[in-house]
């Protein structure tokens, strides 16, 4: 305890090591951050894509009607690696420029690059975007996942179907002109050791 300013000034790393996980904030004495979380709103990880191609089709993925992992054309899954937190809760949010005419894409969170289904709950198959005539719209999923296990790595993956041929997200660079599309971005954010839930 010291009653002036505390100043952490290193040549090397600083490392802060809880062995119960929990990370407190407080201010005289008042905890303000989530209830032993302060770590809460960490970007634990975050994945970029985004074509620098030239070729016609190259920043075009095609949503088919099966759900399988969205891949790019040049081989890249949409994928986000991360090291669990001490709350083991966690949120993956996804987010990509879709288009399409009269469909629905439904978009679901995989445990495998094969498409397996992590769960019921982040398989979004009553519909995660519709558009009801010719669209194109920057669509944002939550995926919300709870009871990791802290400290142990994990990675997930996207997949998506449509209602019926096709539907099509696209990123980056449109031919060779220099106009690009949005990226398809992915990050995974620690959550609280508590968080509301409801039905």
């Amino acid at each position: 305890a010291v009653s002036g300013d505390i100043t952490l000034d290193s040549a090397d790393d600083i490392i802060i090591d809880s062995e119960d996980g929990n990370f407190i904030y407080k201010k005289n004495g008042t905890q303000f951050s989530p209830t032993n979380s302060a770590y809460a709103g960490m970007i634990l990880g975050y994945t970029k894509i985004q074509n620098d191609q030239t070729g016609a089709s190259d920043s075009i993925i095609t949503i088919g009607t099966s759900m399988t992992v969205l891949q790019s054309v040049e081989g890249t899954n949409a994928s986000i690696a991360f090291v669990a937190p001490p709350s083991g809760n966690v949120e993956i949010i996804f987010s990509a420029y879709v288009a399409g005419s009269s469909k629905t894409v439904y978009f679901a969170l995989s445990d495998n690059a094969t498409f397996n289904e992590v769960g019921e709950t982040t398989t979004y198959d009553n519909g995660s975007h519709f558009m009801d005539e010719t669209d194109r719209n920057i669509v944002t999923i939550p995926f919300v996942l709870t009871g990791l296990t802290a400290g142990t790595s994990y990675t997930y993956y996207v997949g998506a179907n449509a209602s019926g041929a096709s539907a099509y997200i696209y990123h980056g660079r449109f031919r060779a002109t220099g106009k690009h599309y949005a990226p398809i971005t992915i990050k995974a954010i620690a959550l609280p050791a508590t968080i509301t839930t409801g039905e």
